[in-house]
């Protein structure tokens, strides 16, 4: 009687966690990342790196948008992300950068969501280095498409 209890137990957990799984709510993960370059487009190893994450909630929205500027370098650089998406009639949207300004061996995080009404049919992350206010080095990360 235990086993078929037990049995019982796991196989109505299982049969609830499939439809969870699989609900046209559940989200779609996305990453991006790239390693930021120095003037001239050198890759510095153990420079900068920014890294994106997201889950596709629409045809025009993100959420659970996480940012990361990881500074790992003490050459006078500012390491900063920002979210690019492309639109549906071809534009890109170019969000904000987010710098992190803490030092060599830090990394500073974001979390936020997106929406553009204009849509959105993909997304990735830029990597820069700042001299102060001036953009001096960018990387563009993975390109991922909205399965929306």
């Amino acid at each position: 009687m235990r086993r078929r209890s037990s049995f019982l137990i796991a196989t109505s957990v299982a049969a609830l966690a499939i439809p969870l799984m699989a609900s046209p709510a559940a989200a779609y993960e996305a990453a991006s990342s790239c390693q930021a370059q120095q003037p001239g487009g050198v890759v510095v190893p153990d420079g900068a790196r920014a890294i994106g994450s997201w889950n596709w909630a629409s045809g025009n929205s993100l959420t659970s948008v996480h940012l990361e500027a990881k500074d790992l370098r003490a050459d006078g650089f500012s390491a900063a992300v920002r979210l690019v998406t492309k639109q549906r009639d071809g534009g890109t949207h170019y969000w904000s950068w987010h710098k992190n300004t803490k030092g060599s061996g830090t990394t500073d995080a974001w979390d936020t969501s997106a929406t553009d009404s204009q849509g959105i049919t993909s997304t990735w992350v830029q990597g820069g280095l700042f001299s102060g206010s001036t953009l001096i080095g960018l990387c563009n990360g993975e390109n991922r498409t909205n399965p929306d």
